[in-house]
């Protein structure tokens, strides 16, 4: 327990100059969530607060509608609900690693809350929205992993997340409890 302690602090330490040199990185790509229209964009803003945390701020949505045809009949309750699209707040832990001169690279376990919208695809929510396509705003969470590589200020960066967050059909009944995976793979710029 000591040698886990004495670590952080020492990368919780101001570097030897006594103030650590800024690293913000702006970061957009394409992600995937499953169900239909599964493809989206993707964009944030990465910001570094000490050698080992960091704060993600950022949101991804869905290009592509859900047809009339996607709205079926499902064996399982819960996946009639589909992630459309979220905004989140995400505080990450680095692993430390050496930083060679010419590339480096980072991994960050991170978990954060969002807003995120879903849409529910049982057939009877079509009459009850009005058409296809509508969304709900719930309360989520999430946990995950990044990976960013960079060469000088640009890189490319690859998460994968969990998201949790409980969901209702339009006209009522009982909410249910999901776990829905997101990948994204994204371009970055650091200044």
């Amino acid at each position: 327990m000591f040698p886990l302690l004495a670590l952080l602090a020492t990368q919780l330490a101001p570097a030897e100059a006594g103030v650590l040199e800024p690293q913000v990185r702006v970061h957009a790509g394409v992600n995937y969530v499953m169900g239909p229209s599964p493809f989206g964009l993707t964009a944030g803003l990465d910001a570094r607060l000490t050698r080992i945390l960091a704060i993600d701020l950022g949101g991804f949505g869905s290009v592509a509608g859900i047809e009339e045809s996607d709205y079926r009949d499902q064996d399982v309750e819960t996946d009639y609900y589909r992630l459309r699209h979220g905004v989140y707040f995400a505080p990450g832990l680095r692993i430390p690693h050496p930083q060679p001169r010419t590339w480096s690279w980072d991994i960050f376990f991170r978990g954060g809350a969002g807003v995120i919208w879903y849409t529910d695809t049982q057939p009877e929510a079509i009459t009850e929205n009005s058409g296809a396509g509508s969304t709900t705003a719930a309360a989520g969470g999430f946990g995950g992993l990044d990976l960013m590589v960079r060469f000088g200020s640009f890189g490319v960066r690859a998460s994968g997340r969990g998201w949790v967050y409980e969901a209702q059909h339009s006209f009522g009944g009982t909410p249910s409890g999901l776990i829905q995976p997101q990948l994204s793979l994204e371009g970055l710029v650091e200044f």
